[in-house]
């Protein structure tokens, strides 16, 4: 199915706690701001000398779980125009940013870690300069869970340095088209705020290289454009498909109206002929217009063909489609409907490409991918046989039209025989709405649900010299991933969700899996939907019972005896009744509890939040409730999504409250905090960014000022509850952060993205930070649990293609913090637990955070003994038991245990 919206995270922590204005405009001048080069600059680490703090945040970096054994929706697609290629092309994510090959796509390189942003709208090569590259930020798929742009970013050198060009508030874009001779001439085709009205819209035009901007087509503030199309022969006529489209509330869109048509120019924009106009009477339809997709035949450029959406008030949605494929055979002057096909649902699809050598083959999307041989008489669906659906983007060899390149919402795939067999490409640009990790000590196991590509399991780590690969990840469920649990009790027992409310049990030692979604919900939009279901449906097991779970309805349902029974908790816990699925509205249902929240320290403090804003709280067990938001302060958003709800493990009257408001055109972050049970609220997120939203927020157990904040560009630390903000992960992408869950056995946080996967960091130096350490020389932190275990070498001779996520060093993790530099290096000794010394380590002596692994061995090999180990390498292996580091700077000499385990045995007896 579709693309939807993000989690909110309450995680359990049992096992720790205890349970038309056609004339074209000047150009105008670009901010000063806006035209410097944005290589991805955080504020914490600005020009000048860097504090304390910074230097001590710069040492925390994440791990790249990925997994791609599916990737995520791929928007965009582009291939130089020049010999030697298309080895080399690019591709565009949805939420991912932008990737690139050089070899045909057996391995991929991130590009576009210097842009503010990760969702990707169109990219586009120089054909004249293959190093001129340029994206448009902000998709066009006009989903629920659509992430905002900041503008158009241009680079020179292939992808290495970016510059934002500008437009940064269009917040989507359609289309980038470039001349095929001068590569500072450039149009964009801006669609705008998809929740909200505003000018900057329209078609753009620069012709210095993106230094000044002219916007030469603009129909009004609620209409965009989707698509733009050049002639191949002539760079002065463009054909251009403006689209009305605005989204309110929840699930609620715009996707017809007045505005929307096609548009063609013979002199490079400035002037406009509407085609669309009824006076000219030309075959197309001129009313109730929605998205338009355009093509243009290289072959012979005055065929165009246009695919339209067109309604004209027809009450079922899935019934009586107008509009659909049309052709022009004069350059737009006249137009021939050759086919009624439209896709279904038009926000989500409506491109159309013609095969650069023959006008007659075209190729549409819709969920499938479909082919004409005719001239768009008839379409026939492509053999995709292990293909993912949903298409977005298509390539076609203009040297060879048998090489097709696709993207769809599992990512990318090339074929090299018109589509008879396809290759998947392994791209880590995973769309994850939740994660939670199991109780076990090592290696974890870390679920997450994804978009379009169902629920996924995979381990923190293996035992391989190479790495945690696609091959150790394994499905739990399908279709559009959604929450997962696990008890903290019960490793093997998996609950998920996907789209509107449903529900399952999976037994990982049998594959029993049991549908346990509260009511008959299969039955379809007809079923008379007692009860009204999100697309993203919270899930929660209890901390104090695992045999219970929370699920959000418009109603809190409680589900007992592992999900074979269930009850309604409270009343409707939204601003108003029943809203369904459907295509018009973007297939999303609204007003219904999207966050829930149960105490760790209370099984009877059960909190709940509707994506129509309302809070709810009850103290007794589900027997009375108490709606919060009028306890809210002056100002608060409290008709926005209740993002997130997560209760503290220090205090059980505290809880946190995330507001997300993109929805209602409100970029800004809106973190709350309450220490009485919501009679009273204090905003926390004042000093985050203003422009990045706000999705979720997570409250270290160990330290309790310690919280984190995801954004949709990140990830954000404040060691003092909230007063002050500091970016957190210094490889981190600027992608939207979703949720967040930790293992309390290592002290690892695992971040979830919309676009680029799974993250892990350790946290424990965190946990352990105070002002007063700061102030110090040198402190030592604790050292977590590591694990003694003979690697396992697995030789694989598969090539470079399949992707490999890192594992994390192997040994004992010693980590220390220096006020300043030491020239000569930290000098560390390992001793038992009697005080014998049997390693030597030196560590880095810049300033701030230092590491240094222990690989659990000694100096030199121990005594062979009589039945014991005979080989060298085992003879240097330390045996499990308790250690001390020591570690001095001057005169002071630290130290910290370090214990050391056998690597645990499966629970089935398998070693992992």
């Amino acid at each position: 199915m579709r693309l939807m919206y993000r989690t909110s995270v309450a995680l359990a922590c049992a096992a720790l706690l205890g349970a038309v204005s056609l004339a074209a405009q000047k150009p105008t001048k670009r901010p000063a701001a806006a035209a410097r080069a944005d290589t991805a600059a955080r504020p914490d680490t600005a020009a000048g000398a860097k504090d304390s703090l910074t230097r001590f945040l710069e040492g925390f970096s994440f791990r790249n779980l990925g997994p791609a054994a599916y990737s995520g929706r791929v928007t965009a697609l582009a291939v130089p125009h020049a010999a030697g290629y298309p080895n080399t092309f690019y591709v565009g994510a949805a939420g991912g940013g932008v990737w690139k090959t050089t070899n045909g796509g057996i391995t991929w390189q991130s590009v576009s870690e210097g842009l503010g942003v990760q969702t990707i709208g169109d990219l586009a090569v120089a054909p004249s300069d293959t190093n001129i590259v340029w994206v448009g930020t902000g998709e066009k798929n006009s989903l629920r869970s659509q992430w905002w742009g900041d503008g158009v970013y241009k680079s020179a050198d292939g992808g290495k340095k970016w510059t934002n060009v500008g437009l940064k508030d269009t917040r989507s874009i359609g289309r980038i088209v470039l001349h095929p001779t001068n590569p500072d001439i450039v149009y964009v085709a801006a669609l705008g705020h998809l929740w909200g009205t505003n000018p900057e819209r329209g078609i753009y035009k620069t012709t210095d290289g993106g230094k000044t901007w002219s916007r030469i087509l603009f129909v009004n503030d609620t209409t965009g454009f989707v698509d733009l199309e050049m002639d191949p022969g002539n760079p002065e006529v463009l054909y251009a498909a403006a689209w009305h489209r605005l989204r309110w509330g929840g699930s609620h869109m715009q996707g017809v109206g007045k505005g929307s048509g096609i548009y063609k120019t013979a002199d490079g924009g400035k002037s406009w002929t509407k085609l669309t106009d009824p006076a000219l009477k030309n075959g197309l339809p001129t009313d109730r217009l929605g998205r338009i997709g355009l093509a243009v035949s290289a072959k012979d450029p005055k065929v165009v063909y246009a695919t339209i959406q067109v309604d004209r008030g027809v009450t079922d949605p899935l019934q009586g489609r107008y509009g659909g494929v049309f052709r022009s055979s004069d350059a737009g002057a006249t137009w021939t409907q050759v086919n009624d096909l439209q896709a279904i649902p038009h926000y989500y699809y409506d491109d159309i490409w013609i095969d650069p050598t023959n006008p007659d083959h075209v190729w549409t999307v819709s969920p499938a991918l479909l082919e004409s041989k005719d001239g768009g008489k008839s379409f026939a669906p492509d053999s995709l046989h292990l293909v993912h659906g949903d298409y977005h983007a298509l390539w076609i060899d203009r040297g060879d039209p048998q090489h097709l390149i696709i993207g769809n919402d599992g990512g990318v795939y090339v074929s090299r025989d018109g589509g008879k067999a396809w290759e998947h490409m392994a791209i880590p640009i995973g769309q994850f709405y939740t994660v939670v990790v199991d109780s076990s000590l090592t290696p974890y196991q870390v679920c997450g649900g994804l978009q379009d590509n169902g629920v996924w399991c995979g381990p923190s780590r293996t035992r391989d010299t190479l790495g945690i690969t696609d091959g150790d990840w394994y499905p739990v469920n399908g279709g559009d991933g959604m929450w997962v649990q696990i008890p903290a009790n019960d490793p093997y027992t998996v609950y998920s969700g996907w789209q509107f409310g449903h529900v399952s049990r999976l037994d990982l030692r049998t594959w029993q899996r049991d549908d346990i979604t509260p009511l008959a919900l299969d039955a379809g939009l007809d079923s008379g939907y007692p009860y009204n279901w999100g697309w993203t449906t919270p899930i929660l097991v209890s901390q104090h019972d695992p045999t219970v779970l929370y699920v959000g309805a418009n109603h809190l349902i409680r589900m007992t005896h592992r999900g074979d029974d269930w009850e309604v908790l409270g009343p409707d816990m939204t601003r108003a009744s029943r809203e369904h699925p459907s295509p018009e509205v973007g297939h999303t249902s609204y007003h219904a509890v999207f966050a829930i929240a149960e105490s760790p320290r209370s099984k009877d403090v059960v909190w709940a939040g509707s994506d129509d804003g309302l809070v709810w709280l009850t103290r007794d067990g589900g027997k009375t409730w108490a709606e919060l938001s009028a306890s809210f302060p002056k100002g608060a958003p409290t008709s926005c999504w209740v993002a997130a709800i997560v209760t503290s493990y220090h205090v059980e009257s505290r809880a946190y409250l995330v507001y997300d408001c993109h929805s209602r055109d409100d970029y800004g972050p809106h973190v709350y905090r309450t220490e009485d049970f919501g009679k009273t609220w204090t905003e926390i997120g004042k000093a985050l960014p203003a422009d990045q939203g706000s999705l979720t927020v997570f409250e270290d157990p160990v330290n309790q000022r310690l919280l984190w904040v995801g954004t949709a560009t990140g990830a954000y630390v404040t060691l003092d509850g909230g007063k002050s903000w500091r970016r957190f992960g210094k490889n981190l992408p600027t992608v939207p952060v979703e949720s967040m869950a930790m293992s309390f056995a290592q002290r690892d946080l695992v971040v979830s993205t919309h676009g680029r996967g799974l993250w892990i960091t350790n946290v424990v130096a965190l946990e352990e930070m105070t002002d007063t350490l700061l102030a110090e020389a040198v402190h030592l932190f604790q050292v977590p649990t590591a694990y003694q275990y003979r690697p396992r070498d697995t030789y694989p001779d598969w090539g470079s293609r399949p992707f490999v996520a890192p594992n994390p060093p192997r040994g004992a993790v010693i980590t220390y913090y220096l006020k300043e530099v030491q020239p000569e290096g930290v000098k560390l000794v390992i001793a038992t637990a009697a005080g014998d010394t049997i390693r030597h380590l030196t560590g880095p002596g810049y300033p701030g955070l230092g590491r240094v692994t222990w690989d659990l061995t000694r100096d030199k090999p121990r005594p062979r003994e009589l039945g014991g180990p005979t080989s060298r390498d085992d003879l240097r292996r330390v045996p499990p038991g308790a250690y001390v580091v020591r570690l001095t700077v001057g005169k002071r000499p630290l130290e910290q245990r370090i214990v050391v385990q056998e690597w645990p045995a499966d629970r089935l007896g398998r070693l992992r």
